[in-house]
C-alpha cells in the first residue's frame, strides 16, 4: 500500500543534511511539506456518535510543491460523475468553441547552470519566448494572420527528478482577426505550426534575450556557450489536437497541480536510499524503477521549488484576463466545492466513523497548531544568499 506521507518522511530523514545545506526558503518549504497533516499545524477532534472512537484530523500545509494538498487542489478542479453536466458546462463556459493544441517549449541543458542560478529571471525569459514565438506564428499570414492565445504552465522536471525546465502550452486552434472575426486554424486540425519553424524562431529570440541578461548582469555570452546552444535543434514538442472540451480540462487540472513527484510513485524508501517509479520517454514512456540515495532524491525535489510567489500558470493573448469580457460573455457560475465535498464525490464518506463503518463523527474541540518558523539551526548569515545552484552542485 502506498504511503500517503512518503515524501514527508524522506525529508524528516534527511532533516539535519537540509539544515546545513539548504536556503531559508527552501527550509521553509520542506519543513512545511513535512508538517502536512501531522499535530504541529494544529486540526480538530471528533468522535463517533456510534462506537465513541476518537478522530484526530490534522490540518494541511497549503504549499503548492505539497504533493498531499495539490492532489486535493487537482480533485478540485476535476468534474465529478456525479456533476459531469455542470461541472463540464461551467467549465466549457470558458473554452472557445474549436480544437486546442498542445505545445511544449524546452530549452538544452547547457543551460541548466543560469536557470538555476537565476530562477526568476530565466524562467520568465521562457514564458515570454515562447509566447513571443507562439504569436508570431499566429499573425503571420501564411500560417493564420489572426491575434491567438495560450495557457502556459511551468514544469521543471522530469520524470526521474531531473532538472529540465519546459512549459506546456494550451493554444486554441485559431485567433481573432483585425475585424474582431474568428477565424480557424488550417492543416485540418492535424497540427496548428510547424513545429521545426517554431523551433529556430523560439531559439533565436531566447538567445537574444540571454545575451541581453548575462551583459546586463556582468556576465559573458561566451563562444563555448553559443557553441552549445547551437550544436543540435532545440526541441519543440507538438502533441495532437485534445478530445473535446473534457480533455482539455482534464489536462488542466492534471498538470496545473502537479508537483516533481507524487507519493503514489514512492516504492521503498529508508534513511539510506529511496525507490521510485518514473516513465521513460526516450524508450516509448516505459515504466522503469529508480534508486536513488536519499539525500541525493531530496537534492532532486529542491531543485524543482519555484522562487517566492513565482506565476508558474500565464494566459496570454485571447485567453488573457482582458480578453475574458469579450470572449466569454456568458458564464455559467460553478459552486465552490468544500474539501468533504470533493472526496465525497470520490466515493470516501468523510464524515463516517473509519472505525465501526457506521456511526457519524461529531466535531468535538479544536487542535491548537505549534506556531512559528522552523528550527534554523547549523543556518549562518552566509547561507542568506545560498540558492538552489550551490545545492545543485554539493
Amino acid at each position: 500500500m502506498t504511503d500517503q506521507k512518503a515524501i514527508a518522511h524522506i525529508i524528516n530523514g534527511q532533516w539535519d543534511r537540509i539544515l546545513e545545506r539548504c536556503n531559508k526558503y527552501e527550509i521553509r518549504c520542506l519543513d512545511a511539506i513535512r508538517r502536512c497533516r501531522t499535530p504541529s499545524l494544529g486540526g480538530h477532534l471528533y468522535q463517533c456518535d456510534k462506537c465513541g472512537k476518537l478522530h484526530h484530523r490534522y490540518n494541511s500545509c497549503r504549499n503548492r510543491h505539497c504533493p498531499v494538498c495539490q492532489n486535493t487542489q487537482k480533485e478540485e478542479c476535476l468534474p465529478t460523475e456525479a456533476s459531469a453536466q455542470v461541472g463540464i458546462a461551467a467549465r466549457e463556459s470558458q473554452l472557445l468553441p474549436t480544437k486546442y493544441y498542445h505545445i511544449v517549449f524546452t530549452v538544452p541543458h547547457a543551460l541548466n547552470g543560469i536557470f538555476l542560478g537565476y530562477k526568476r529571471e530565466m524562467y520568465t525569459m521562457l514564458f515570454r519566448c515562447a509566447w513571443r514565438t507562439l504569436d508570431e506564428f499566429g499573425w503571420n499570414q501564411k500560417y493564420l494572420g489572426t491575434q491567438i492565445g495560450t495557457t502556459m504552465v511551468l514544469h521543471t522536471w522530469g520524470s526521474n527528478l531531473s532538472y529540465h525546465p519546459h512549459v506546456h502550452c494550451i493554444v486554441p486552434g485559431g485567433g481573432v482577426t483585425f475585424n474582431n472575426k474568428w477565424k480557424e486554424a488550417k492543416g485540418n486540425g492535424k497540427f496548428l505550426f510547424p513545429v521545426k519553424a517554431l523551433s529556430k524562431v523560439f531559439r533565436g529570440k531566447f538567445v537574444n534575450d540571454l545575451k541581453r541578461f548575462l551583459a546586463s548582469s556582468g556576465m559573458e555570452y561566451t563562444s563555448e556557450l553559443n557553441a552549445q546552444l547551437y550544436a543540435k535543434p532545440w526541441i519543440v514538442y507538438a502533441k495532437r489536437p485534445f478530445g473535446g472540451a473534457r480533455g482539455v480540462i482534464k489536462y488542466l487540472a492534471r498538470y496545473t497541480h502537479k508537483t516533481a513527484i507524487s507519493n503514489h510513485r514512492i516504492i521503498k524508501y529508508d534513511n539510506d536510499s529511496v525507490t521510485f517509479s518514473y516513465k521513460d520517454y526516450r524508450h516509448n514512456n516505459q515504466q522503469k524503477v529508480m534508486t536513488l540515495d536519499a539525500w541525493e532524491f531530496v537534492r532532486r525535489f529542491v531543485l524543482h521549488l519555484l522562487p517566492k510567489r513565482f506565476t508558474r500558470i500565464r494566459h496570454y493573448g485571447i485567453l488573457s484576463s482582458q480578453w475574458k469580457k469579450k470572449l466569454f460573455e456568458q458564464k455559467i457560475p460553478m459552486k465552490a466545492r468544500t474539501w468533504k465535498e470533493i472526496w465525497e464525490s470520490k466515493g470516501l464518506h468523510v464524515d463516517r466513523c473509519a472505525y465501526c463503518k457506521k456511526g457519524k463523527l461529531i466535531h468535538l474541540s479544536e487542535i491548537k497548531p505549534n506556531k512559528g518558523p522552523p528550527n534554523y539551526r547549523n543556518f549562518s548569515k552566509d547561507k542568506a544568499s545560498h540558492s538552489s545552484h550551490a545545492i545543485a552542485l554539493a
